[in-house]
């Protein structure tokens, strides 16, 4: 028979308990859990709602990427023009709003407004008056200082500068050219950021930092971004393809996993050998053996579709017994006309769909040849 606990034992196990629920509650070392102390805790990062995070990481790689780029070709520009040697860095890309960008650009400037007509946005090229002044000094064969202070660019020195810049926009087009078919055009110049608008004060936008060096002397140029601009860029197809590409090297294994269900992916390949249309009478009254004239000569090469997309020429013919189609070339999607390829409809008129009757071996004449294969 089991001895019954004194009251000092059963004192001396709950004093025992209450210690370990407190060892549990501070972690074992004293500290408690949340109070940043643990190492296996996590650190808050200060988040503020009132200005939310509009770029992803991602995006923000991304930009980051198409700037150095740009960065480094605009370098090698201006040392070749210049015979000096022009370090250009990117220093920060940041969301600010754009009331913040027109506040931190003190007149004098030199500020290019610029328009991207396919978005219909403009955006702001703010380079250095000081740096614009060496630029054209050195162009007309000076020596080249940077000032000390910067006054307002000239209308003349306006015309001068403008050769270098348009080499600006191409090298700043063909850093966004992975990402996006950028395309953009001078339409203004200011001295005074408060002086352009190109979004209201309190819409985001995104700045471009850059620190540009000659002889060690400082100078700087910014690009300014609405953010509704960059969101239409960011979500093309192309910057999709961009951000895959300039991933690491899949894995052979991996590879190969995907060339095997690749080749277990089946599609619709069709074959179209011409079009005609018909009134509704001559279809009704159509028979076997009957003659179909059609849109095109028998040695025209054919329109093959994969999954209703064209994609290859190709001449008809046989194998053997079987109907086929020898490849003569391959086309891109994009350089088809897809009005041509749809069927003419007369609603007026008693005219329908096409007929579509079995086609020859296609080496005689076009005879029902209105047929996909």
């Amino acid at each position: 028979m089991s001895k019954p606990l004194s009251q000092e034992e059963i004192d001396a196990l709950l004093g025992d308990a209450e210690a370990e629920e407190q060892e549990e509650r501070t972690g074992g070392d004293g500290s408690r859990p949340g109070d940043g102390r643990s190492d296996k805790e996590k650190q808050a990062q200060p988040y503020n709602f009132k200005r939310p995070r509009l770029f992803s990481q991602t995006q923000k790689r991304i930009l980051n990427q198409v700037h150095e780029s740009f960065a480094r070709d605009l370098s090698v520009y201006l040392s070749a023009q210049l015979r000096t040697i022009v370090d250009i860095s990117l220093t920060a890309v940041d969301q600010v709003l754009y009331s913040e960008f027109v506040m931190s650009s003190a007149p004098p400037s030199a500020l290019y407004v610029l328009r991207e007509d396919e978005l219909e946005y403009r955006s702001i090229f703010e380079i250095d008056p000081r740096l614009v002044a060496y630029t054209i000094e050195k162009l007309m064969g000076g020596d080249g200082e940077l000032m000390e202070e910067s006054r307002e660019v000239s209308p003349i020195e306006q015309r001068i500068m403008s050769r270098v810049m348009k080499r600006a926009y191409r090298k700043l087009e063909q850093a966004w050219e992975k990402a996006f078919d950028l395309s953009v055009k001078e339409v203004a110049f200011e001295s005074n950021a408060e002086f352009v608008q190109i979004i209201p004060a309190a819409e985001p936008a995104l700045v471009a930092s850059f620190d540009v060096r000659v002889y060690d002397e400082p100078s700087f140029i910014n690009i300014c971004y609405p953010y509704l601009m960059l969101e239409q860029m960011l979500g093309r197809s192309g910057m999709e393809q961009w951000i895959s590409s300039s991933t690491t090297a899949t894995d052979p294994e991996v590879r190969e996993q995907y060339e095997e269900m690749l080749r277990e992916t089946q599609v619709d390949v069709s074959a179209e050998l011409g079009r005609t249309v018909l009134p509704v009478t001559e279809l009704a009254r159509l028979q076997e053996g009957d003659v179909i004239p059609l849109d095109r000569k028998t040695d025209d090469p054919v329109t093959v579709f994969v999954n209703d997309r064209p994609k290859f020429e190709a001449v008809p013919g046989r194998s053997g017994r079987t109907r086929a189609l020898r490849i003569t070339s391959v086309q891109s999607p994009d350089d088809v006309e897809f009005d041509s390829l749809t069927p003419s409809l007369d609603h007026d008129s008693e005219h329908a769909d096409d007929a579509r009757t079995d086609g020859t071996d296609g080496t005689g004449d076009a005879a029902g040849a209105a047929e996909r294969e």
